[in-house]
């Protein structure tokens, strides 16, 4: 049985601000630089996620587009829009890298997709672009 492989781009904003609380400011400044600001930044991110899995017989997808945008909506509502370090409890107390928040959305991805009951499909990575030369991969 032979796997496809699809993926699909969803764009987002949110804010975040570096700030590790138990360090002083001089050195989450020294550490951070421009990402240690008063009240944070936002960005225009772009997330790609990546299912594989056999083409269904009859309906020839993997996955209904349909589906896949849910899935995707679903993923990144409790972060669009919002300012991640004072409206998200789980990067009140971790610092939003690029790294963690893609590690973020690929752990909801992958729960969404298997509460889905999408079958034979699985989540093969998430890109996540900060900006047009800086993304981060996740995968299993």
């Amino acid at each position: 049985m032979s796997l496809t492989r699809l993926a699909r781009r969803k764009s987002f904003q949110c804010l975040h601000r570096y700030e590790v609380k138990a360090w002083t400011s001089d050195e989450n400044a020294r550490v951070f630089g421009g990402c240690f600001t008063p009240h944070g930044h936002g960005h225009d991110y772009e997330m790609e996620a990546y299912f594989e899995g056999p083409v269904d017989p009859v309906s020839g997808m993997i996955l209904n587009l349909t589906d896949v945008d849910r899935l995707l909506n679903e993923t990144i509502a409790p972060i669009e829009g919002k300012h991640l370090n004072f409206e998200v409890p789980k990067f009140k107390d971790q610092v939003p890298t690029t790294e963690a928040l893609a590690a973020y959305l690929y752990e909801r991805l992958k729960v969404r997709l298997s509460v889905s009951g999408a079958r034979d499909v699985a989540l093969v990575r998430l890109r996540l672009f900060e900006s047009e030369d800086l993304w981060v991969d996740v995968w299993p």
